[in-house]
């Protein structure tokens, strides 16, 4: 009985003992299979389970891993498409952790901020090397809210040798996890404001100009109309006459400066409200030529006109704005050289796709130090004019300016003080053919 006994238990110990081995030979399996790189099939986790007892774990484990594999996918799916959107934002963007340091930053940032270095988990300030951007995010995290600030940054430009400076509004704020809960980093974005404060900037400016330019001869005009208002005046006198005159010419003064912001506000407005047509850029040269011979003939100018190279030069653009281009450019030749003599050149040549026209003259020229702004609205060289004299609107060169980038062109001015000045106007051709047009002159020597 005792030897039966004894079997029994020995039996009993044995399959006891292949039940563990199996169980801890399908854990190890199951350790195994978790262990390797990347996600286990169903077939992993069951193959290795050896026990049935274990079937039903390597079942929920399988479960477990699929559920968090598919969240782990959908939040780098969110993570990637949060960071395309992030970087399509202009604005530059960084998100810092409690310490400071970079976890993310967006396109705008890595350009305005360049690095050799890796950006992720860097002190902030060490990129940004700015202590008044660094201050505006101490104080959003010492008052826990928002905070904006406007700085001047200097940056590095297309080319790593220029620098550029840059009107930055900087916002900081504190990341809280949930509602009142502690920060656990901050955010900062600095937006570059520099064409917003130089477009306002214009807008003051030229508000300014236009109102003191309009000031002086309307001033004129009422003070005549107050003295010639009395009753006891006779308005057949000499006196009174001129009078008159003066007043027409400060009313036309006045016409054309409205005209001519008109103008400027039309060109700003963008390209589509051109009325664009074909047309012969020498038929218009002769025509402003051909208005303005009195003037030329005053002042015993000369205007000679040489076009090289082809026997067309039609252009696909609106005609009033390049008679207006014409007009201002030889206008403002003339009257800014009242000595006699002065000669006027324009010359027509061809690049490759493009017509090049340059206006020179051989007058006064322009100082260097006046040349950056001739292109501005009412800046004029020549401050000097006789106060009988009734001068330009200012706005002449303005208008040219940007009637030719209208077209897609370019202008650029070289002067030689007492030698020649010369404005060079670059734009696209066209193909299409016309009558010859010869070389021609206007003035004293024809």
């Amino acid at each position: 009985m005792e030897t039966i006994i004894i079997i029994g238990l020995a039996a009993g110990l044995l399959w006891t003992g292949w039940k563990l081995y199996g169980l801890r030979a399908g854990l190890i399996a199951l350790t195994g299979v978790l262990k390797r790189e990347g996600d286990p099939t169903s077939r992993d986790l069951l193959g290795g389970s050896h026990e049935n007892a274990l079937a039903d774990l390597a079942g929920a484990v399988f479960d477990s891993v699929s559920e968090a594999g598919l969240g782990r996918d959908s939040a780098q799916r969110k993570t990637v498409y949060l960071e395309a959107l992030l970087n399509e934002i202009k604005d530059t963007i960084f998100i810092l952790d409690q310490n400071r340091e970079i976890r993310f930053l967006n396109q705008a940032a890595r350009l305005l901020f360049p690095s050799d270095l890796p950006y992720s988990a860097r002190p902030f300030l060490e990129v940004c090397r700015d202590h008044r951007i660094y201050d505006t995010l101490e104080l959003a995290e010492e008052i826990g809210s928002k905070v904006s600030d406007r700085i001047i940054l200097r940056a590095e430009g297309s080319s790593r040798d220029r620098i550029r400076e840059i009107n930055l509004l900087v916002e900081a704020e504190p990341l809280n996890c949930s509602a009142g809960g502690e920060p656990v980093g901050s955010w900062i974005l600095m937006r570059d404001i520099t064409n917003e404060l130089e477009t306002e900037q214009i807008r003051r400016d030229f508000v300014a100009n236009a109102s003191h330019e309009l000031r002086t001869p309307l001033s004129i005009i009422n003070g005549y109309l107050e003295t010639m208002d009395e009753e006891s005046e006779d308005l057949n006198q000499p006196l009174f006459r001129r009078a008159v005159k003066t007043m027409r010419k400060h009313g036309g003064r006045i016409a054309r400066i409205i005209d001519d912001m008109l103008t400027i506000s039309k060109l700003e407005n963008g390209h589509n409200l051109l009325n664009c047509e074909p047309f012969e850029l020498a038929d218009s040269l002769d025509e402003i030529v051909t208005q303005l011979h009195p003037m030329i003939e005053q002042s015993h100018a000369r205007v000679k006109v040489e076009i090289h190279s082809r026997d067309s030069w039609v252009l696909n653009g609106d005609r009033y704005y390049w008679d207006q281009i014409f007009f201002n450019l030889i206008e403002n030749a003339l009257k800014q050289n009242r000595e006699p003599g002065l000669r006027i050149t324009v010359c027509f040549t061809q690049e490759v796709g493009r017509y090049v026209i340059t206006v020179s003259d051989d007058g006064l020229g322009i100082p260097a130090a006046d040349i950056p702004l001739i292109f501005k609205r009412f800046y004029r060289v020549q401050k000097h004019h006789a106060k009988t004299q009734v001068s330009g609107t200012g706005l002449g060169l303005s208008i040219v300016k940007r009637a030719v980038e209208a077209h897609h062109g370019t202008i650029r001015v070289e002067s030689q003080p007492g030698v020649a000045t010369t404005f060079t106007i670059s734009v696209p051709e066209t193909g299409i053919s016309v009558p010859h047009r010869p070389s021609s002159s206007v003035g004293e020597g024809n």
